[in-house]
This record gives structure tokens, sequence and C-alpha cells, in this order.
């Protein structure tokens, strides 16, 4: 038997720690990432009292729930390549819906292909990039049939309304009114079947560290949902934006560009306010329905005993105008369009909520320093783990997005501070919203002379932005 002196133990000790893989320390943190396409902050964790997002909700309640969290741009294509590469439009050259980010970053490592690049293996499971990349090549790739639930709308409709007839090709296809109840059960839709491949994907993935990035379709127009989700929302008691209000609202004083045509809901006529209720109805149920297979995905990691062990990051691509300003649609510069929910659980992150500014382009190098990883050097967001870790943590300074107005075509920014909100618009048309004793946007303060030099700073914070991130 040989015995070991103290200093000799010692040794041995540290030669075992640093050559011996610790289960503990060795061991990869999972990652699923979720996308809800079009969702806004319309949940229950987030105030909505309407809503019935139960999944979503309890994924908040064992997570951080940013209450200030912002997309770079609220349009899916350019916002995807925004935080699938880190970096902000201007960078990625992305702005519309064709545009392919290799365009301008021909060689730039998405974050799935990083995650791959470190020995995991890595799916994606419907709608996670909008215009494919084929450089991103993965383990699972699985899309989603988007047809299904737009066949689905034309039942519903023609069973709900005869006399409402989709419009003939000569005066454009679709309906004036993309929102119905279905007779059909949750597993005739699109979310169902991406819930069930996740699902399916997950089982083929627990037995080695993975990334999974899960791109579900609703609340995205149309707003179709099995009857059930529309009845568990009390269209009596939903309220309306200022603008179907009495009196209204003036839009007289907006620039052109920020009230881009709505082609998204009510595409050929302006809806009443019976109407606009319905479309909101219809979005809550659309949101509650998508919940309920988050809820599933979400059900599934834990019987497998993987939660312990994944991070999860829920956020929509971008959020939602639903009437505020007469708009439903995304493409705006104002908070409803901007503003995102963003929930992140991670081992050993206590839950909780920050209020401080947090942007998209931060989940990249935020799920680096999560996972252990290292960050690229192309990123330009900031990781969001101090703000994770200590709940005193300040956010960003400013949160900023991009938008190119569809019918006018001119470029415009907005600056977003924890009290304000500055959009400038290409020719110099300025807004100027102080969201706290304004949360609506209704009175613009940009001409205000006691407002000047906020202006002023409002400025000179969008082109140091606009000049840093185009060295970067």
């Amino acid at each position: 038997m040989i015995i070991l002196q103290p200093m000799h133990r010692l040794t041995l000790i540290l030669f075992l720690a640093l050559f011996i893989p610790n289960a503990s320390f060795a061991e990869k943190p999972n990652v699923l990432f979720i996308i809800v396409d079009d969702l806004t902050t319309t949940l229950g964790c987030y105030g909505n009292a309407h809503v019935r997002t139960p999944g979503m909700d309890a994924l908040a309640a064992r997570g951080v729930r940013f209450d200030r969290a912002y997309t770079q741009f609220a349009l899916c294509n350019p916002s995807r390549c925004s935080f699938l590469t880190g970096c902000y439009p201007e960078k990625t050259g992305v702005m519309d819906l064709t545009t392919s980010l290799r365009k301008a970053l021909p060689e730039v490592v998405t974050l799935p292909q990083h995650f791959r690049i470190h020995g995991y293996a890595t799916g994606r499971v419907g709608k996670v990039f909008h215009v494919p990349d084929p450089k991103t090549k993965l383990d699972v790739e699985l899309g989603s049939a988007l047809h299904r639930d737009n066949e689905i709308l034309t039942e519903a409709k023609a069973a709900n309304d005869p006399d409402d007839k989709p419009r003939t090709k000569a005066k454009g296809d679709g309906y004036n009114r993309t929102y119905a109840a279905s007779s059909r059960q949750a597993v005739d839709f699109t979310d169902y079947a991406i819930a069930d491949d996740a699902i399916a994907t997950l089982e083929q993935f627990k037995e080695k560290p993975f990334f999974l990035a899960v791109g579900f379709i609703r609340p995205h127009t149309p707003f179709v949902a099995p009857k059930a989700f529309f009845e568990g929302i009390d269209k009596t008691k939903l309220t309306l934006s200022p603008f179907y209000r009495e009196g209204g609202e003036d839009l007289a004083q907006l620039p052109n560009a920020s009230l881009r045509p709505n082609n998204n809901v009510f595409r050929y006529a302006a809806p009443t306010r019976d109407e606009a209720r319905d479309a909101l109805q219809g979005y809550l149920a659309s949101t509650s329905f998508v919940d309920s297979q988050v809820a599933r995905v979400l059900e599934k990691l834990g019987e497998l005993r993987l939660a312990e062990k994944t991070i999860v990051v829920l956020t929509g691509d971008h959020g939602y105008q639903l009437g505020e300003h007469g708009l439903w649609a995304k493409q705006t510069l104002f908070e409803g369009a901007n503003h995102v929910p963003l929930i992140i659980s991670a081992p050993g992150v206590k839950p909780g909520a920050r209020s401080g500014l947090a942007e998209q382009v931060d989940i990249y190098p935020t799920l680096c320093d999560l996972a252990g990883l290292p960050k690229p050097k192309h990123l330009q967001g900031r990781s969001l783990k101090t703000m994770l870790d200590n709940p005193s943590a300040k956010g960003k300074q400013v949160a900023i997005s991009t938008m190119i107005a569809p019918h006018t075509k001119q470029t415009g920014h907005s600056v977003r501070t924890d009290a304000f909100r500055y959009i400038v618009w290409e020719g110099g048309e300025e807004l100027l919203y102080d969201l706290r004793s304004d949360p609506d946007e209704l009175h613009n303060l940009a001409k205000v002379p006691a407002q000047g030099e906020r202006i002023a700073r409002m400025r000179q914070r969008l082109a140091a932005h606009l000049k840093a991130i185009s060295k970067r």
C-alpha cells in the first residue's frame, strides 16, 4: 500500500482536477431558442390580463423576463438576420424580405453554425431564417407547411360568414379581415406540426449537447386558431387604442413614412371599431394557441429531464401594432412594433425581471457567455449575462431600431432610452415621446423648445451608433 504525503496528495488532486473530466464542469448546457413570429408583449407575464399564456408565463417564472427588449428592425428577414448574426441591419445589409445575409456577409458565422463548430448537435425546426441560409448546415433542418393555416382560414371564413368571399386576382388576393375562429382541432394547424417536430428532435438530441432553434408561426396573420382559444378571450373586455376611442386620434401631425398601409390585417378597407376589436381578439387567440404549442415543447424538455441543463431563450422576431395610430402591422418605428418579449432561463440564473434596456442583437453574445463559448469578433451586440447575474445591473443606454418605410421608401431610425423614444425619418422629420407620461405616443415633443437639448443628444447618440457599427 502506497501512502502519500500531504504535498503529494495535493499534487494528485490537482492533476485529477485538470486532466480527468468532471461532469459538473465539463458538461455543456443545451440551448433551446424559441422564436415566435410577430409576437409582441401581449402575454400574461408582461401584464396582459386578457390573454391566456400559461406556457410562456411558466417559463418567465423560472427565468428572467426583460421588460424593455427591442428588435433592430420590425420585419421578419432583417430582424432574424440581425439576431442570428449578432450584427445590426446596417452591417448585415438586410432591409427587406428577400435579401440574403450572405450578400453583405458571405463568411459570417451564424448563431447555429457557431454552436455546431463547437461540438453541438444542431437543428432548426419551423421558421428560423426567413430567407434560407445555404451555409448554415445543421444536423436537423425541418421547415413548416405555411399554406396549411391559410387554407384553414378560407374554410373558417366560409363557415362563419358565407358572404365574405376572397378577392379575385384582379382585385388582389386574400380577405379584407384576416382572422377567424376555426372548428378544426389543434392537431390540424401548422404550429402543432412544428411542436411535434421539435419534440421529436429533442428525443433525437437528448443524449448529447444540442442547440435547437424552433420557429413558431402564429400570431402572424392570419389570426386563425381553434374556436376554444377565441372563446377564451372575452371580447367585451378588450380595450382598443386611443385611435378608436371617442374623438379618435389626429394623425395629421405624423410623417407619412410613419403610417404604413395596413396590408397585414385590413387589406382593402379600414376597420370599424367592432372589426378592430375582432382583430384584437384574433391576435390574442392566436397568441394563446401558439403558447399551447410552446408549452408542449417545454413539457417535453422536462419529461426528458433536460430542463435543468438547458438554456431556454424565447422572443418574438419583432413586435406588432395592434391598432395604435390606426395601424395593424409591423414595419413602423413606434413602440408597439419594436418592443419584444425576451425571456431567458438558464442553469444557475435566478428568476426575476429586468427593467434595463436590451436588444435582440445581444442574444448571440449572451448565449456564447452562458454556454462558455468564445465570442466571434464580428459580434456587435453586448452580452446580457451581467444583467442575468445581477438584478441591479444597468442595461444599455439606448436601443436602436431601423426601418425603411414600405410605401415612401424613406429610411428611419428610432432611439429608445429608459424614458423616451426619438424617431427621425430621412428628410429630417422628427418625433419625440416621453413614454413615462405618454405611453401611447400621442404627443410629439420634438418641436417643444424645452426639449431642444434632449433632441440634440438623441441626434448625437444615433450618429455615434451608426458610425461605430460601420467600423466593426
